[in-house]
Order: structure tokens, then sequence, then C-alpha cells
């Protein structure tokens, strides 16, 4: 029950991600280069994101591509309520691109599409102009966010959005509204929607390849 990031492992501290942010390496890391930016006060990962964090992220995304990603709470595979906004930097499988669903969304951003015909569930897809200033993209990433949400229906007045996996990278985001985590045994986070569903042992992949990946991400 203890809250990791107050007071957060000094051994794990990277260095400051904007003033009201840290850059933690991740103790249970999936891949190599995963990193967590926590907000310094406790802020609930279930309320909308602001401007800050979308800041605070860009300024690691500007320094190094990579995938950013976060987990609107528990239903969306979060582990903590204490906000953390994640990054990872390497590649997601050793055999592939780095992002698998990389290729359909640069080819969404060059047709100009809202959604991803790759992905049969529900979702909401934008580019992201391109640019050379940090503050001004992470100012684009903000208001990108608040109409996707608004475009999935995810916001109701003033209360925190419904659950959601959020994808984004220096030219992409993406969003996923959530009604479970689990596919049976199955934890789906939003490296799921990314390509990569994560599994804890052979009965469980064994589920994944009679399933199929996608029917999995479609159920959750």
């Amino acid at each position: 029950d203890r809250n990791p990031f107050l007071p957060y492992d000094e051994n794990l501290y990277v260095g400051d991600a904007g003033p009201g942010h840290l850059c933690l390496l991740n103790k249970f890391t999936v891949v190599d280069d995963h990193l967590l930016v926590v907000t310094r006060r406790f802020e609930d990962q279930e309320s909308a994101l602001t401007p800050a964090d979308f800041g605070a992220v860009w300024e690691l995304l500007w320094e190094a591509e990579g995938l950013a990603f976060y987990n609107s709470g528990a239903v969306a595979g979060a582990s903590q309520p204490h906000r953390h906004l994640q990054l990872v930097l390497g590649p997601l499988c050793p055999c592939g691109p780095d992002i698998p669903i990389a290729a359909a969304c640069e080819a969404a951003v060059r047709a100009g599409l809202p959604a991803l015909p790759e992905l049969p569930l529900a979702h909401a897809f934008r580019a992201l102009p391109p640019g050379r200033d940090a503050a001004a993209a992470a100012s684009r990433a903000a208001r990108t966010y608040a109409d996707l949400l608004a475009a999935l229906g995810l916001r109701a007045g003033s209360g925190p959005p419904a659950p959601y996996n959020l994808l984004f990278t220096r030219t992409w985001m993406l969003v996923v509204p959530r009604s479970q985590e689990c596919f049976q045994s199955i934890s789906v986070n939003a490296l799921g929607f990314a390509g990569a569903l994560l599994v804890r042992d052979a009965r469980e992949l064994g589920l994944l390849i009679s399933h199929g990946p996608v029917r999995v991400l479609q159920h959750v």
C-alpha cells in the first residue's frame, strides 16, 4: 500500500523532468531503457493529464526518440495511483521493428487518417505536426490529447475521464478506451496496443496464440 514515489528510491533517480516531475528508472522494467516520468507531488493516475505532464515527457522525447505511454487507472493497467507516464527507448521486440504498430501509425499520418485500419476496435488517432520547439510541441500534444478524449466521449463533465490508454511519439498520438484490465489472466496495458502483449508463462502464451492478439485487444 506504500506509495513508491513518495519518497522515491534514490538509486532509481535519473534526473529532473521539468519543475514538477522526476525521471526514474522503472524498477519492474519489461524492456531495456524503460523510464518513468513521475509527478513530484501526488496527482491521481485517473485524472486528466495536464500540459505540464506533456512538457515533462517532451523534454525527454526531444533528446531521445521513443514511445511514451500512459495507463489511466487500474482498468487500463496502471499499477500505482500516483501519476506516472512511461517512456521506452529501446525496441519492444528484438526480432522486429522497435514499435510494432509504428508502420501502421506512420502510414495513417501520411494519409491523414483519424484511425488505424489495422486496429479494429474503438480508438482515436491523430498526427502531431513537426516542429523544432519542444515547448510548442508539448502544447500541441496537450491540445490533441484533449481533442481525442472528447472524440471518444471519455470526458464526462468535470470528473475524471473514463479509463483509457494513451500512446504517443514525436509524430503521432493514439487513445484507446478500456473496459477491463485483463483477458482471462493476461493483463493488458498501453504496450499491448503498441503491439507488445506480455505474458508470464507458457499457459498464457497458449491463450494468446489460440485466441489471437486482435481478439485479446478487442476484449479489453
